[in-house]
């Protein structure tokens, strides 16, 4: 009786610590948010938790995206480091693209995915490049061309729709424009994606009955943290070069009206800005010539001809455009009316040329502020000019030995010399200042 016992508290003890076994072993599934356009920090925010997934053993990772596009640069190292996870790590990438949809360099991205699932009422493509500058036909059709191939091949490695991939960087890569832009239904009927969910819970439904997921999977979805979305706000290149712009004329003004809260506010402008600039990964030659412009604003006011001031501006341009660089995935703000949208109108390229007129418009107004200051200092007498005293009367505070001694005028001590004998006491006026010694001579007492 005893051993039968013993065999049923040995059976209880081995299914509750296998249990537990099973339950630290069941497979995990990792999510992020990201409503982001596709820059640096977003690409550091996607790889950061790719590895996070990996060294914590997750084996499926979602991405709930929502993007206009970005920059073609850090789309691909995202590319790259969703083909690592799927290939290296053997995991399962999977992309939930939610209204208003994934646009532009976003779309290419998702086409690395294992597996593309659509919000209903979403849209997804518009993925024509857009250059920062004119560049010859041939040029353009071959970048859309390789873009073209780039979408399309992993579109067909992950079983969907090559051709209808590929479209939507170009309907025709002999044009140099016309990505087309599809309907959920639309993408899902033409195997652009793999399907639909109304939200992620209907999502991870799908996904485990369809076997893309263990249907035992536990699952962690986060967002950006608070220094991820620091990142993502200073990875604006025009915000950065007005954060350079502003330090320095926050301090130039610090140093004629001398309150410190403006050198305070100028500092910590200039570390934001190079920290930004770090962000989207400027060259050093593009921060040296916002560092010379900053100089040039400090020349003008010794200047005043407006020549440094109007240098300075452009070379905040011209550092900018470096920024910027040349291959750009357009940024589609809204969604259009897909299908068979044409992306024919230079959205980007408009809203850039704003922003570039805004930095301009307001280092125009930083200039013209600057020059108001240093007319004023020019009207205004020196608090430190010694010249005043001359004509004044004071005391002399000593006698004075050998023609010297020293005086007290308007409240003040100094140094003086004298050709008269003076005592302690007596009247003085003073005739010229020399430095910081006055020339005074004895007055009569008044009556």
């Amino acid at each position: 009786m005893r051993a039968a016992i013993f065999l049923v508290i040995l059976f209880l003890i081995g299914a509750s610590t296998a249990e537990a076994f099973s339950a630290s072993e069941r497979p995990r599934v990792y999510g992020i948010y990201m409503n982001m356009e596709i820059n640096p920090a977003s690409q550091d925010y996607l790889i950061s938790n790719l590895k996070i997934a990996e060294d914590n053993g997750y084996h499926y990772f979602i991405l709930v995206l929502t993007t206009p596009g970005g920059d073609s640069n850090s789309m691909l190292n995202m590319i790259s480091a969703i083909d690592q996870y799927e290939n290296n790590y053997n995991g399962t990438f999977i992309v939930y693209g939610v209204s208003p949809g994934v646009f532009s360099a976003g779309c290419i991205l998702s086409e690395a995915a294992d597996y593309v699932y659509l919000q209903n009422g979403s849209s997804f493509g518009g993925a024509s490049p857009i250059f920062s500058e004119p560049e010859p036909t041939y040029v353009v059709q071959k970048i859309m061309g390789a873009y073209s191939e780039l979408v399309s091949s992993e579109a067909v490695l992950h079983h969907r729709n090559g051709t209808a991939a590929g479209m939507m960087v170009s309907a025709d890569v002999n044009r140099t424009e016309g990505g087309l832009t599809y309907t959920w239904q639309k993408a899902i009927a033409l195997r652009v994606v793999n399907g639909y969910a109304v939200n992620i819970t209907q999502l991870l439904h799908k996904l485990s009955s369809m076997g893309i997921i263990p249907s035992q999977a536990t699952f962690l979805l986060v967002g950006p943290s608070l220094a991820d979305q620091f990142r993502y706000e200073l990875s604006n290149s025009t915000l950065d070069a007005l954060l350079l712009d502003l330090g320095f004329f926050a301090v130039l003004v610090d140093l004629y009206h001398p309150t410190g809260v403006l050198t305070v506010v100028g500092l910590t402008s200039l570390v934001l800005g190079l920290y930004g600039m770090g962000v989207v990964g400027a060259s050093p030659i593009a921060i040296l010539l916002f560092a010379l412009a900053g100089a040039l604003m400090f020349l003008e006011l010794k200047a005043g001809h407006g020549l440094f001031a109007a240098s300075g501006v452009v070379i905040s341009l011209v550092a900018l455009f470096m920024i910027y660089g040349e291959v750009i995935i357009p940024s589609v703000h809204g969604a259009p009316s897909a299908p068979g949208y044409f992306s024919t109108k230079p959205i980007y390229t408009l809203l850039t040329g704003i922003e570039f007129g805004v930095l301009a418009a307001a280092l125009g107004l930083a200039v013209l502020y600057l020059d108001k200051v240093r007319e004023a200092l020019k009207t205004k007498p020196k608090l430190m000019d010694n010249e005043r005293l001359v004509g004044m009367i004071g005391r002399a505070s000593v006698d004075f030995e050998n023609g010297k001694g020293t005086v007290i005028v308007r409240s003040e001590e100094w140094s003086a010399i004298s050709d008269d004998l003076i005592r302690k006491g007596d009247r003085v006026k003073v005739l010229a200042v020399n430095g910081i010694i006055l020339k005074v001579k004895k007055e009569a007492d008044d009556l």
